[in-house]
């Protein structure tokens, strides 16, 4: 059971949220929301009245919920007779009730109304980002084990890759290792319709093959139905292979890439990959508390323009990415955005992944990728594998 001391800062920091817009109670729904305020990530709802416990309301499984979940549990059939059952505790029907707009379906949504149909509702999606962005040393410190555990995945690359090999051998081997070290497998992202499984491995030409996903690249994939990541192409030596992997531990996540290739780069790639370790060098130095993310931003246009890279930053044509990096934690696409727009500033322990990339049709992508805590004064990395191209002997 997670500690209730640490669920309990979560659940106060967003009933201040609640108690500045004048919110009664929040229904928590979304499966992550949900694990994130209660422990638990059972067939349930999570009740949050502005002031005092929440209580959770379950349907399947109240055992498991039981042991997973501190708050007060209610098993219950429907989650119709909640109103019932709120009354029995002495809570009024709220007035006003938030839910999770961003992420809620239709008929979730409509569901709630009925079953509070005096109820004005407001969209609380906005404070739960904001809480969320700032991790506790609970959570701090599952990302660094995350961290270690990519690190330790990723050591034991260069024994899988081999010449004429395909990209899912390969990733299928990793993803072995990967298991080993008690990744839970599924990759988390708030985004609508947008899924990952892993992570991307990627040689060649199909690294700069964009797709649907919301990133600098997609890759071939195994066709259609899942058009993005490893597909059956076969490595050769000479051409950037990439490996952009989501590392998993109790839920949190770190986002992690490096550039290996089987023999040498063509020199332009090399020159490239270098200009990708610049970029990251000087927008980690200018990271602190205080700063947008928007000059960050900035920073990595300016040093791709200098380096007449800017046409293949994060992408190539009208398929290239807007934002060099994203905030990760529970989900891979949190706040805060590294991008043109977002102005309000960086916090202490906020963690980003910061990624600059640079996509060549024909060729392939080369980059890096890190996880990073801000701290009081810069940034700390927490994927620590070493950032260098890895070269392996033909």
């Amino acid at each position: 059971m997670m500690d209730k001391v640490e669920l309990k800062g979560r659940v106060a920091r967003l009933q201040d949220k609640m108690q500045e817009s004048e919110c009664q109670a929040f229904i928590i729904i979304q499966n992550v929301d949900l694990y994130y305020f209660s422990g638990t990530m059972q067939n349930a709802q999570l009740y949050i009245p502005a002031a005092g416990e929440p209580v959770l309301f379950c349907r399947k499984s109240y055992q498991r919920a039981l042991e997973e979940c501190p708050w007060p549990i209610i098993q219950v059939g429907s989650f119709k007779t909640m109103p019932r059952h709120l009354g029995d505790l002495g809570l009024e029907a709220p007035s006003r009730l938030a839910l999770e707009y961003d992420v809620l379906p239709v008929a979730n949504f409509l569901g709630v109304k009925k079953i509070f149909p005096h109820a004005k509702t407001m969209d609380g999606s906005p404070w739960i980002k904001s809480v969320r962005a700032l991790k506790s040393p609970y959570e701090i410190a599952l990302l660094k084990n995350a961290g270690q555990k990519m690190a330790e995945v990723f050591s034991r690359v260069a024994s899988i890759i081999r010449t004429g090999k395909s990209e899912i051998a390969c990733a299928a081997e990793l993803e072995v290792e990967a298991r080993k070290t008690l990744h839970e497998g599924i990759i988390r992202l708030r985004g609508y319709n947008q899924s990952l499984f892993f992570g991307h491995f990627l040689s060649g030409a199909s690294g700069a093959l964009p797709s649907f996903n919301d990133g600098a690249t997609g890759g071939a994939g195994l066709g259609a139905f899942f058009p993005q990541g490893c597909s059956e192409k076969t490595l050769a030596p000479g051409e950037p292979i990439a490996l952009d992997y989501v590392g998993i531990y109790n839920g949190y996540q770190v986002d992690q890439t490096r550039t290996f290739v089987i023999g040498s780069l063509p020199e332009a790639l090399y020159k490239a990959y270098q200009v990708t370790l610049e970029i990251q060098d000087a927008v980690i130095k200018q990271v602190k508390p205080g700063i947008a993310p928007s000059q960050l931003w900035d920073t990595a246009v300016s040093i791709a323009a200098q380096n007449e890279l800017l046409d293949h930053l994060q992408g190539y044509g009208s398929d290239q990415a807007k934002f060099v990096g994203h905030g990760i934690g529970l989900e891979v696409d949190e706040p805060p955005v590294l991008a043109r727009g977002f102005d309000a500033p960086l916090l202490e322990n906020m963690v980003f992944a910061l990624e600059p990339k640079f996509v060549f049709p024909g060729l392939g992508m080369v980059g890096i990728e890190n996880t990073w805590l801000v701290t009081a004064d810069s940034a700390e990395k927490i994927t620590v594998f070493p950032d260098e191209l890895i070269q392996i002997p033909e």
